[in-house]
């Protein structure tokens, strides 16, 4: 067998460096490589409808309950992850523990008001009491909604109970 000439085709009729693929056939098999692997079977689908994204933070970090002292609020931080909008209901009911009672503090939310429903709607918060919400006082009402606010703060809080409602109330 003699040497090939420098230049000369080989036996199988490609010129260049034996075993190199030309650039065009790199490119297509490149090409047909990203669509098998991009192909996952999963059609597209129109976006699904929803409530709107929130606004501000999504998490309270340092939640708190409201009680009230000489007629006022006064919030009271608890540690993060101690509360949720379902349980809160039911604290605020029970009254301060007794390091708050000793400070002064006390509630207006009445013992049945618990249990309670939380839903997240449009317009912020649906809470469902276990009592009549006419009858709860103006500071009873400003305690659940300023202590909610302050977990989820959506929006205004709509509070039924007893056939009657309290709607688009806010922290003041």
């Amino acid at each position: 067998m003699r040497p090939k000439p420098v230049g000369g085709g080989w036996e199988n009729g490609n010129r260049g460096v034996p075993g190199r693929r030309g650039p065009l056939r790199e490119l297509v098999l490149a090409a047909l490589t990203l669509a098998l692997v991009s192909a996952c079977g999963i059609r597209p689908t129109d976006p699904i409808p929803g409530l709107e994204a929130p606004t501000g933070p999504v998490e309270n970090t340092a939640p708190g309950l409201f009680w009230v002292h000489e007629g006022g609020l006064v919030r009271v931080a608890r540690p993060p992850g101690s509360l949720s909008g379902y349980d809160v209901i039911a604290l605020l009911a029970q009254g301060p523990n007794q390091v708050e009672l000793d400070s002064g503090l006390t509630t207006e939310v009445p013992l049945d008001a618990a249990p309670a429903t939380v839903d997240r709607v449009t317009s912020g918060l649906d809470v469902r009491l276990s009592t009549d919400v006419s009858q709860l006082s103006p500071v009873a009402v400003r305690q659940i909604v300023c202590t909610l606010q302050g977990l989820l703060p959506i929006g205004a809080v709509n509070l039924q109970g007893g056939g009657h409602s309290l709607d688009l109330q806010q922290c003041d």
